[in-house]
C-alpha cells in the first residue's frame, strides 16, 4: 500500500486485489437495438425480424469476442 498506513486484517481475511473492468464497448447497445429491432418486426413485418436477428447476431459474436480478448 503506498503512502497508507498498514491495516491489520481479520483472520482468515485478504488483501483486496485491484479489479480489472473492459473497455467501453458499443455492442451491447446495438445488442439492444437488434433486440428491439426483432421483436418489432415480429408485430409488423418480417425484414424487420432479419435485420435485427442480424444485428442482434453480429453484435453478440463481437461483444464475446471482445471479452475474450480482453485480456485480464
Amino acid at each position: 500500500m503506498t503512502g497508507r498506513a498498514r491495516r491489520k486484517l481479520p483472520a482468515g481475511w485478504n488483501e483486496a486485489r485491484p479489479e480489472h473492468l473492459p473497455r467501453p464497448s458499443a455492442y451491447p447497445a446495438l445488442f439492444a437495438f437488434g433486440v428491439t429491432l426483432l421483436a418489432w418486426g415480429l408485430v409488423s413485418s418480417f425484414l424487420l425480424v432479419a435485420i435485427g436477428g442480424a444485428l442482434l447476431l453480429y453484435a453478440l459474436l463481437h461483444w464475446i469476442g471482445e471479452m475474450r480478448h480482453d485480456g485480464t
